[in-house]
């Protein structure tokens, strides 16, 4: 195949030494191959560096002028632009598999730490509000985590611009493959949380509360990580998407429903309750718990002579009720 432009031709050692020569250093986790390929555009074109003898490049030069015209470049099918870019992904994840290692161990951690501290919840009424705020460290915790990943996402993203304007691949193509590598990962991050927390706990005893629970974090986090995506493309820096990411998921936060319910809101204010991550997520949870113990008393009135307050009414005083256990799944 007769190439218009010539870079470099020799062993993968003279390469290395070429890149260093024009200031260029390849990172550990790289290699010259690699490395290269991503920063083509800052080498210039140059005689073989090589003593071999004259490569069929310099005899297709010779017979075959490189035309001036541009060719149109040939557009590969969906399908394939998504497999090789999902290959892509799992090669950056194990080259920083000492960041996703750490968030692993940080969710089994973090949940078998919160749920000694929640330990047999039970079923009275310091255990509602011991219930709300499980559940909001929950969210608060995961989405936290997800800015390990915004590094990442911006050193990918000139690479990202390049490739997509030269017409390598398509921008949903990238989209599609990223969320279909990073689907199974979040989906064990998600099982290790849920099950280091939930049984300790002691939050409702069925598999399917359990199963529903694990969806809810399963979406949670996959809504973030596509969150963090969608803020590395815009912040110029790694620290302007640090500060991005912190102020935004404060502000979510805030009007989550957690601190102020949306009836306590100025009405200016309002739509950023239906803005927020957390308020689908936390009314998710909440649900699920309560709709299951929706005819458990939580508080009695005195002497133990009726039941003053059950997971139903505890629904009821949020504005919640069990039909909209998938809506909020489907806004997440």
């Amino acid at each position: 195949v007769c190439s218009s432009d010539l870079i470099h031709h020799g062993s993968l050692s003279s390469l290395q030494t070429r890149l260093e020569s024009h200031g260029l250093n390849v990172p550990p986790q790289l290699n010259a191959l690699e490395y290269a390929m991503e920063v083509l555009n800052q080498l210039p074109e140059n005689k073989p560096m090589s003593n071999n003898p004259p490569s069929n490049h310099d005899h297709c030069s010779r017979n075959h002028p490189v035309e001036k015209t541009k060719k149109k470049r040939h557009k590969t099918s969906r399908m394939h632009e998504i497999l090789t870019l999902s290959s892509r992904f799992w090669k950056i994840i194990y080259r920083t598999k000492q960041l996703l290692l750490t968030s692993t161990l940080e969710a089994l951690i973090v949940g078998f730490v919160l749920g000694t501290i929640y330990i047999n919840i039970g079923y009275d009424k310091q255990s509602i509000r011991k219930r709300l705020g499980l559940f909001a460290f929950t969210l608060t915790f995961l989405l936290s985590c997800t800015t390990e990943t915004l590094p990442i996402f911006i050193s990918e993203r000139p690479i990202l611009i390049r490739e997509t304007s030269s017409g390598v691949y398509g921008l949903s193509s990238y989209l599609i493959a990223n969320t279909l590598v990073f689907l199974p990962y979040l989906l064990i991050i998600s099982i290790i949380y849920s099950v280091s927390v939930y049984f300790l706990v002691g939050l409702c005893a069925t598999w399917q509360s359990f199963g529903y629970f694990v969806l809810v974090i399963w979406v949670t986090v996959l809504m973030a990580n596509s969150f963090v995506l969608f803020l590395s493309s815009v912040a110029p820096t790694y620290i302007a998407g640090t500060s991005l990411v912190t102020v935004l998921l404060a502000g979510f936060f805030l009007f989550s429903g957690y601190f102020i319910g949306k009836e306590s809101m100025p009405k200016y204010w309002v739509f950023m309750h239906y803005l927020s991550m957390y308020k689908y997520a936390l009314d998710a949870l909440l649900i699920n718990e309560y709709s299951c113990l929706a005819n458990k008393c939580f508080v009695w009135y005195e002497g133990g002579k009726g039941c003053m307050i059950t997971g139903h009414d505890v629904l009821q005083k949020r504005g919640l009720h069990e039909g909209q256990r998938w809506n909020n799944v489907y806004v997440l």
